[in-house]
């Protein structure tokens, strides 16, 4: 049957990760080079078999979760050091556009309403699997192709920059507001703390992966797709407002799922 269209996205970024480590200079370079490659190689090699020698099997359809996950941490490997002019414009942007001090924005708004932005942002993680999900349940497996282009070109867009545009999210630069010791808020941080690659991603990855879920699934599924579609945007809220990403990250994260949602449907 040969390699879907998501699964060509996904040669191609591992492919350009592998380039990447021969090129991005720093101490290491052999080691992490080496550590691309062999993910790179394995991705590849699945790829392979699940095109040439089990095209029918369902985890060829889930596959691209484990990708993704694959995707979002080879990138830190070749990050050395944070972009601080970057950080600086960003930190710029959110004050211009706002309008108010960014990192009180916690200490203003109403706890529940931060509450409420702190347990969305919470669902960006599980997202993507939800909303997929959504179109197995519904008989429209068909979709799967489609849904995952949108989705891997929109993530793998944030997270291929990363090595020439890494900066700390802008709560590592601000300091935790005082109001952030909620119970949902301890969590967001603690998953973050076991979870993430500790930087920041512009475009950011989960505005990108949210938005495009939700778009992949309203153009099939709309009583779905609406209220993911909601979720997405307090996602993107939320991570603005828990100075999880800055306003600019959210921004470009959204374009980047309107261009893989915009292209999958060509496919």
């Amino acid at each position: 049957m040969g390699l879907r269209a998501s699964e060509w996205i996904t040669v191609a970024y591992f492919a350009c990760l592998a380039g990447a480590a021969a090129v991005v200079p720093g101490i290491g370079r052999r080691q992490r080079g080496r550590a691309i490659g062999t993910a790179t190689a394995l991705v590849i090699s699945v790829l392979t078999v699940v095109a040439f020698g089990t095209p029918a099997l369902v985890w060829r359809d889930w596959m691209p979760l484990v990708y993704i996950l694959l995707g979002y941490r080879l990138p830190a490997l070749l990050v050395t050091g944070t972009n601080e002019v970057l950080e600086r414009r960003l930190l710029s942007l959110d004050r211009r556009w706002l309008g108010i001090d960014v990192a009180t924005i916690g200490e203003r708004a109403p706890r529940p309403v931060i509450e409420l932005l702190e347990l969305a942002y919470l669902f960006c993680y599980p997202m993507v699997p939800i909303g997929f999900a959504c179109l197995y349940i519904a008989g429209l497996r068909e979709e799967s192709d489609r849904f995952w282009t949108a989705v891997l070109l929109a993530v793998f867009g944030c997270y291929g920059v990363l090595p020439w545009l890494p900066t700390r999210p802008p709560r590592a630069i601000e300091g935790a507001p005082q109001r952030s010791s909620g119970l949902v808020r301890r969590v967001n941080v603690r998953v973050l703390g076991l979870a993430s690659i500790q930087l920041n991603t512009f475009p950011s990855g989960h505005v990108a992966a949210s938005l495009a879920t939700a778009l992949a699934v309203y153009v099939r599924l709309p009583s779905a797709g609406l209220p993911l579609g909601l979720l997405a945007l307090a996602i993107a809220t939320g991570s603005v407002v828990g100075r999880y990403h800055y306003a600019a990250d959210a921004v470009a994260g959204a374009a980047l799922a309107l261009l893989g949602f915009a292209i999958s449907r060509f496919v």
